[in-house]
């Protein structure tokens, strides 16, 4: 007789109908170049051809350094251009790089571009064989250099035909670093924007009471940035909780790891032991339901439930990339830092607008209890301490009180408003300043326009009240991700 199959609501992450069977992780994407020449050109100029066949295959090699490549040779003829769209058509590529060795006609591109769908990203490098202009070379090598103007006739055309109007573009030599440098941080664009719609975020719980700032629409939220959001209900949680009990030797090494690894402060071995069983009650939850992301409303909520603050459990899934976590109900919080990691490489700090310091110039972030331990300063204890604000257990929990190394730092949020969704943009220095005793993670962060004039600025956009933070300067990365999912783009 055949097992009847049942939803996830009852098998306690077993086989179900309604649920992955293996977890989504994210994936690099399939890279083709389009590397094009004019077949008219190589009986003007002998020797013109092999030095453009170096050229192209120099880009081919270099992007191949760091991404999987698609490249079927010199497209020089249409026919060859026909076979390139229909090789890459059968290889499944993801992104297209069209670049141009000397001035190739538009419709040799277009032949190539009916193979694959209208909505393949595509990335115009605007390539040229010197740097710098060589007053002593002849025509042959003037035509080596003429691909930029074949590119702006093609996307001249783009215009006008409506037709791939997100492509981006990109200028420079084959020799420049900087360009691939660029063209990586567009593929990562890509890549992260692709992978955004494979990822699951468990909700456990709702937004918390009030925060209309960042109230959401599921709906919404899968249609402009891909992540699909599951509702958990607690009872999943405290049903893990409960068969783990608090015998379970992996409370026990988490809390031999909190007081070796981090400094403790005015918290008894027990208020560390209910941290520690809520952890691993998290980490179960995410792996049994396979998330990629994790947002948690803890005020009188999961914290009641549990006897205990959440906060160690949502450190140590940050620390062992076990998912990307947030609190409060944020969603989009949760989708932002998974885009400020990709971009940054490092794990995004969760925190809120507080208070401006006019000498400094300075605007403070405020945590939420919990940091990614690796990306706290190496030269300052990491404590936990009681957890400055207590929403429903007993006596003390854990929180953790830190900051990030000084250095440039990126600030970013999202909101869908009455007038559709825009994305907040924020470039700013983190300041070697003395630490905050507040039994909490801060960051205090230098800006450039003077900072009463900032906070005022950041109200008039009326962006959410959460501000999500992460080392270095990856704002054309943001803004290049707004303007291919069509966001306004607010810059602060």
């Amino acid at each position: 007789m055949e097992k009847t199959i049942q939803s996830f609501e009852v098998t306690k992450g077993n086989k179900s109908g309604d649920l992955l069977s293996e977890m989504r992780r994210d994936q690099n994407l399939k890279i083709g170049l389009l590397a094009c020449g004019y077949f008219e050109y190589w009986r003007m100029y002998r020797g013109l051809r092999e030095e453009v066949v170096q050229d192209m295959q120099t880009i081919a090699d270099r992007l191949g350094q760091k991404h999987d490549i698609i490249y079927p040779g010199l497209v020089e003829t249409l026919d060859s251009a026909d076979d390139a769209g229909q090789i890459f058509k059968n290889e499944h590529i993801d992104i297209l790089v069209i670049s141009q060795g000397t001035y190739c006609p538009d419709y040799f591109v277009h032949q190539a571009l009916i193979h694959l769908a209208d909505n393949t990203p595509l990335i115009c490098f605007a390539s040229q064989a010197h740097s710098a202009i060589d007053f002593n070379a002849g025509y042959d090598q003037s035509l080596r250099n003429s691909g930029p103007m074949g590119l702006i006739q093609l996307t001249g055309g783009f215009r006008k035909m409506g037709k791939f109007e997100k492509y981006e573009a990109i200028a420079g030599a084959i020799d420049d670093d900087q360009v691939y440098e660029d063209i990586d941080r567009l593929i990562q664009v890509f890549t992260t924007i692709k992978n955004l719609k494979n990822m699951t975020i468990g909700l456990v719980g709702h937004v918390f009471r009030g925060m209309y700032d960042f109230n959401f629409d599921k709906t919404s939220v899968t249609g402009m940035f891909g992540p699909h959001v599951m509702d958990i209900n607690i009872d999943h949680l405290m049903t893990i909780y409960h068969e783990n009990g608090d015998s379970d030797p992996r409370i026990k090494s988490l809390c031999e790891k909190s007081k070796s690894e981090y400094t403790v402060v005015n918290l008894e071995d027990e208020d560390i032991i209910r941290s520690a069983r809520l952890g691993v009650a998290l980490q179960d939850l995410v792996e049994r339901y396979k998330l990629n992301g994790l947002v948690l409303l803890g005020q009188h909520h999961i914290e009641v439930k549990a006897n205990a603050s959440c906060y160690l459990g949502l450190s140590e899934i940050l620390s062992n990339d076990q998912a990307i976590a947030v609190t409060e109900g944020d969603v989009l919080g949760c989708i932002l830092s998974k885009v400020l990691k990709d971009f940054t490489g490092h794990t995004a700090f969760y925190g809120e607008w507080e208070e401006i310091d006019k000498s400094l110039n300075a605007i403070m972030l405020l945590g939420h209890g919990f940091i990614d331990p690796r990306e706290c300063r190496t030269d300052r204890p990491v404590y936990i301490k009681p957890a400055c604000e207590n929403w429903g257990f007993k006596g003390n929990s854990v929180g953790f009180e830190a900051s990030y190394p000084p250095g440039p730092v990126t600030m970013t949020h999202a909101i869908q408003d009455a007038k559709g969704w825009r994305l907040l943009i924020s470039e700013g220095e983190l300041l070697d300043t003395p630490s905050l005793k507040i039994n909490e993670s801060s960051m205090i962060i230098k800006v450039e326009k003077p900072v009463r004039q900032y906070f005022e600025d950041l109200m008039h956009f009326g962006f959410s009240h959460h501000s999500i933070a992460a080392p270095g300067h990856v704002g054309k990365q943001l803004e290049c991700f707004a303007r291919q999912l069509g966001m306004t783009v607010n810059w602060l």
